[in-house]
């Protein structure tokens, strides 16, 4: 009998040492694709945009120029449960480690395995439940949701008029038509408060950066905001581990305590020092690492929240022969499905694909 309490309790001393030790690494995310899933999920990522061609009178001598436009960028949110869910409260966050940019950190100030590391944070605002997002509902945030083929001359002829220039003729462009119309999404993360652009639409509601405020001359000022979605980048959805107003009191460090935000150090190279927001792991629901296959570096995450990384390209698109720009033009990282649902393995390698992204004009219908 005193032989099997000892070995009882041995065991006992031991299973507790293993979970003191789990408990100071990343926690294992709660499911994957064989089982289901309890939080909502990033079903797609559009970030590299399209080419546009433009040409010039043949007289001119000129080749044609070739550029990419990213303003009709989107994410899409989608709740993979059998309960309504809401995304009060919820944000979308872009990593401050780029994984195509290796780093070596000073001491201890490897922070991955403490918690998610974050440089912009774009929340949607409300009281809790304001913003239902329903079983199998996709929920689209654009940069700007706007028909971006519609407005591309517009705004083009107004910035020609100011230079005294003649207007475009659309005929010497090439693909403009392919631009998307965003003006069905659901959330722009541009907010019209603070969108320098001009180009948000008011009829849309607004994702709300993390910092707000007004200077002492009265003007609106915003930081760490969500701007644009880079090739090379963690996107997370997380719901916030404090307000708003709490993160603009507590995010600096103090003499008396630390803030939110963190100074990191890196040995590396000169000048590679960074900061980092503290998002804690049990408030991330869920990521996606965006870098081209022969970028890549470092893991933003460390591998168990994220065990691989995707792109559309196999190298930066701006890096990729020109020759090759249009096969990129309008591709999207989309989550896989299985035939019965959404693939959630926990690794962006196997968990997307690369495919003509679903809100293109002329794209097939998907699930």
């Amino acid at each position: 009998m005193r032989t099997y309490i000892y070995r009882l309790m041995l065991a006992m001393v031991v299973l507790s040492g293993i979970v003191a030790c789990a408990r100071n690494e990343a926690p294992r995310r709660r499911s994957n694709s064989r089982t289901s899933v309890d939080h909502l999920i990033i079903k797609e990522v559009f970030y590299i945009g399209h080419v546009v061609t433009k040409s010039f009178p043949e007289e001119w001598g000129l080749a044609p120029v070739k550029s990419w436009y990213e303003d009709d960028q989107y994410i899409s949110i989608y709740n993979p449960t059998s309960e309504v869910k809401y995304l009060d409260g919820h944000a979308l966050c872009t990593t401050a480690l780029d994984p195509s940019d290796e780093r070596t950190f000073a001491g201890k100030e490897d922070f991955r395995r403490k918690y998610i590391g974050v440089e912009a944070i774009s929340y949607f605002p409300g009281s809790g439940k304001e913003h239902p997002i329903q079983p199998g509902q996709t929920v689209v945030i654009a940069k700007y949701a706007i028909d971006h083929a519609k407005e591309y001359f517009i705004r083009l002829n107004k910035q020609a008029k100011e230079y005294g220039e003649e207007p475009e003729d659309p005929k010497r462009y090439k693909g403009v038509d392919d631009l998307l119309d965003l003006t069905k999404a659901d959330w722009e993360w541009t907010n019209s408060d603070y969108d320098k652009q001009g180009m948000n639409n008011p009829n849309v509601p607004d994702l709300v950066p993390i910092l707000t405020g007004v200077d002492s001359k009265g003007k609106k000022y915003s930081d760490f905001a969500i701007k644009q979605l880079s090739g090379q980048n963690g996107i997370v959805l997380i719901q916030l581990p404090w307000t708003p107003e709490d993160f603009r009191e507590n995010y600096q460090d103090t003499k008396e305590r630390p803030g939110y935000r963190h100074y990191i150090n890196v040995t590396n190279s000169l000048f590679a020092d960074f900061y980092a927001i503290e998002i804690p792991f049990s408030k991330a629901l869920d990521c996606i690492t965006v870098c081209p296959k022969r970028r890549y570096k470092i893991n933003p995450y460390k591998n168990t929240y994220d065990r691989g990384y995707n792109a559309v390209t196999e190298v930066a698109a701006k890096n990729t022969p020109k020759s090759d720009w249009q096969k990129y033009s309008g591709l999207a990282l989309i989550r896989k499905w299985d035939g019965k649902k959404f693939v959630d393995d926990n690794n962006s390698t196997s968990d997307f694909e690369v495919r003509p992204a679903s809100l293109a004009r002329t794209a097939t219908p998907q699930k």
